[in-house]
C-alpha cells in the first residue's frame, strides 16, 4: 500500500518535517488532492484556441467532504468548498505542481515566499536540464497559471461567511534572471503540510507516460484507505471525468487497470453486480512487485 507519512503543521518562517521524504524519485501529495478530480486525463483531440492551445473543459467540483476537514474550514466553520477552474492533466500540470510542493519542502515558508532558479525548479518537477528551452518554459509558465486558476470557496450556510483562495497565490519566473517565486495561499498552507500524505513514487508515473487514465488512478488507489470497501466503475469514472459513452468510459478504465496490474501496481478483482462492474483491491505496491493478475 502506498507510504503514510505524519506531518507536522508547519509555522510561518520554518521548514516542513524532514519526515517529508521529497526527492527526486518521488512526490508526496495530500490525499485529499487526489481524491478529488482536479488533475484528470486530457484528450489530446480537443480543438485549438487561435494560440495553438486545448481549450480545456472548465470545472466546479464540490469537494466538501474532503476539504471541511481542513483545521482552516474546522476552525472557521465552513461546511461547503467548491473548486472550479481549468482542467489539469498529469502530463505536464501534474509534474509542475509536485514541483510546487517539493519547492515548499525544501526552501519552507519564508515570508509568504519563495524565490529560487527556474533551472532547479525544472529539475523538481522532473524536467531534464537538456529540455529546459523555450518551450519547456512556456509549458512551465502555462502550466503555473492553470494551477493559479484553481479557485476554491469556503462558505457557511446562506453564504453568512466565506473564504475565496486558491491551490497557489502567485507563480511568477525571470527570465533574464532564471528565477521563479512562489507564493502559497496562507489561510491553505494545509495543501503541502496536510496531516496524511501519501508517497508517490515518480518512476511509477513515467511507465505510465501518455496514459494519463492509467495515471489518475494511481495517484486516486494509492490515496485510498487499505483494503477499502469494492469501488465501483461509477465511482472511477466520477474521478478521471471522462466524457465519452459509460461503456467506452469502462473500456478505458479497464484497460488503464490492467496497465497498473502489468506494471506490478496493483492486484485485484473485477465482479459485476446489478449491471455495474466493481473494483476488489487485495494488494497495491510502489515498489511494482505484485505479480497476480486482474
Amino acid at each position: 500500500m502506498a507510504e503514510i507519512i505524519k506531518l507536522t503543521t508547519p509555522e510561518i518562517g520554518s521548514k516542513l518535517s524532514n519526515k517529508l521524504d521529497v526527492n527526486s524519485s518521488s512526490t508526496v501529495q495530500a490525499l485529499a488532492m487526489l481524491r478529488i478530480g482536479v488533475f484528470i486525463p486530457i484528450r489530446r483531440n480537443l480543438p485549438k484556441n487561435n494560440k495553438g492551445e486545448l481549450t480545456r473543459p472548465a470545472f466546479r467540483t464540490d469537494i466538501s467532504e474532503e476539504f471541511r476537514k481542513l483545521e482552516f474550514a474546522r476552525t472557521e466553520g465552513f461546511e461547503k468548498v467548491a473548486i472550479q477552474g481549468p482542467a489539469l492533466n498529469f502530463e505536464t500540470d501534474f509534474k509542475v505542481w509536485c514541483g510546487v510542493i517539493r519547492a515548499f519542502n525544501t526552501y519552507g515558508y519564508q515570508n509568504c515566499a519563495i524565490k529560487f532558479g527556474f533551472g532547479e525548479f525544472a529539475k523538481m518537477c522532473g524536467f531534464s536540464s537538456k529540455q529546459l528551452d523555450e518551450r519547456l518554459r512556456t509549458r512551465i509558465h502555462d502550466a503555473l497559471a492553470r494551477i493559479r486558476g484553481q479557485v476554491i470557496e469556503f462558505s457557511k450556510p446562506q453564504v453568512s461567511k466565506s473564504y475565496i483562495g486558491g491551490l497557489l497565490n502567485t507563480g511568477s519566473f525571470d527570465a533574464d534572471n532564471d528565477t521563479i517565486e512562489l507564493i502559497a495561499d496562507p489561510k491553505l498552507w494545509e495543501l503541502y503540510s496536510i496531516d496524511h500524505h501519501v508517497l508517490l513514487k515518480l518512476s511509477v508515473l513515467s511507465k505510465l507516460n501518455r496514459n494519463e487514465t492509467a495515471q489518475c488512478l494511481y495517484a486516486y488507489l494509492s490515496a485510498l484507505p487499505k483494503n477499502p470497501f469494492p469501488i465501483s466503475f461509477k465511482r472511477l469514472r466520477d474521478r478521471v471525468c471522462l466524457t465519452s459513452s459509460v461503456k467506452e468510459q469502462n473500456r478505458t478504465i479497464k484497460k488503464a487497470l490492467d496497465k497498473l496490474t502489468a506494471i506490478g501496481f496493483l492486484s485485484g478483482d473485477i465482479i459485476k453486480k446489478d449491471g455495474e462492474s466493481y473494483l476488489i483491491l487485495h494488494e497495491l505496491s510502489q515498489r511494482l512487485n505484485l505479480k497476480e493478475g486482474i
